[in-house]
């Protein structure tokens, strides 16, 4: 495992971007992945983030290399991603 793995040093303007997106974006999947770039830019290690985060550290990872490899367009969700939405009623005819 790479628990000592950190985020490139962040540029002020790249920093102040992320910062940015944390703090004005609704979407919570999204705020959680600016905050992982940043707690690691801070020099917090993937397992203390993952502990703050209640995320596992190959979630930590995952990001980490999205941001690394994308920018802040990595750190979206990607549509028709993840698990389908559970419907608490069935339809029947």
């Amino acid at each position: 495992m790479q628990a000592h793995r950190f985020v490139h040093a962040l540029a002020d303007q790249e920093r102040t971007a992320v910062q940015q997106l944390y703090r004005q974006t609704n979407n919570a999947d999204l705020r959680t992945h600016a905050q992982i770039v940043l707690l690691s830019a801070a020099g917090h290690t993937v397992q203390e983030i993952a502990t703050l985060t209640y995320f596992g550290e190959d979630t930590i990872l995952y990001w980490l290399d999205r941001y690394e490899q994308q920018g802040l367009s990595g750190l979206e969700v990607l549509p028709g991603s993840g698990r389908p939405p559970k419907s608490g009623t069935s339809r029947s005819g």
